[in-house]
């Protein structure tokens, strides 16, 4: 069974990290309710040397980034430079963008056009991270929009910033997600989802109606070692929404977690 590590996805505080003061206050408070581990994403305008900087004096690591398709594509150097100054290796995406159709037809150019930039990452060193929402789970000849990703793909280069809650949304039960392509999961995104007005909506984890015991037990009999609690939208200060699943994991999974 493998031991995995919690993280905070910056995405979640996005209206805290738009300069620098307010990033380093953000980080500080991240620190403090626990999180050792963060994706870079939704920031202002930082310097990467900067949010080094900060994340070494909270004793914060940089795991994993949400970098635009097409800087990645265009700029792939300065790309690499940039995560190299993170001192990460996960390099990603929040979906396929850039005009790309979510159809079979769609995903297949995708895959064409990423190979060359996904070559460059792996001489790197780095990693291309594809983040899901719920639209990947359409399926085409059989199989949806995240398995023909993976099946068109470097393995070794292309892994998945898996999110639980879109997967749930989309008719997937996580788990088995997991227990399947467990091998090709980088991270994963955790918010639970629960029920307000006769609609689905995000919540702090172990709050809702998502079963994260399955999940967590896949992602320690598979190996996916890395976690990043993001919620997208956040009904209650976002700071004490950020502690509330921090907590409530740390406590019911302890014997997961570090």
């Amino acid at each position: 069974m493998s031991i995995l590590n919690l993280g905070a996805q910056l995405y979640t505080v996005r209206e805290f990290t738009k300069d620098e003061k307010s990033f380093a206050e953000t980080m500080k408070k991240l620190s403090d309710i626990g999180y050792k581990y963060v994706q870079v994403s939704g920031t202002g305008p930082l310097a990467p040397k900067f949010i080094a900087d900060v994340a070494a004096d909270t004793g914060i690591k940089v795991i994993l980034t949400h970098s635009s398709l097409d800087r990645m594509m265009n700029e792939t150097d300065t790309v690499i430079a940039e995560h190299s100054i993170f001192g990460c290796d996960g390099i990603g995406v929040g979906g396929m963008g850039g005009g790309y159709k979510y159809n079979y037809d769609g995903v297949m150019k995708f895959c064409e056009d990423i190979a060359p930039m996904v070559e460059k990452f792996k001489a790197a060193g780095k990693i291309f991270l594809y983040h899901n929402h719920r639209v990947e789970f359409e399926k085409f000849n059989g199989k949806n929009i995240l398995e023909l990703i993976m099946e068109n793909t470097d393995p070794d280069g292309v892994k998945l910033t898996f999110d639980t809650y879109w997967a749930t949304s989309g008719g997937v039960d996580p788990a088995q997600f997991i227990d399947k392509y467990g091998s090709r999961i980088f991270t994963t995104h955790l918010k639970d989802m629960t029920v307000k007005n006769n609609e689905p909506v995000m919540t702090e984890m172990l709050t809702g109606n998502i079963n994260f015991d399955s999940i967590m037990k896949s992602c320690a009999n598979t190996g996916v070692k890395w976690h990043m609690i993001e919620q997208d939208t956040v009904y209650i200060d976002v700071f004490e929404s950020m502690k509330i699943s921090y907590d409530n994991i740390m406590n019911t999974y302890a014997e997961y977690f570090k």
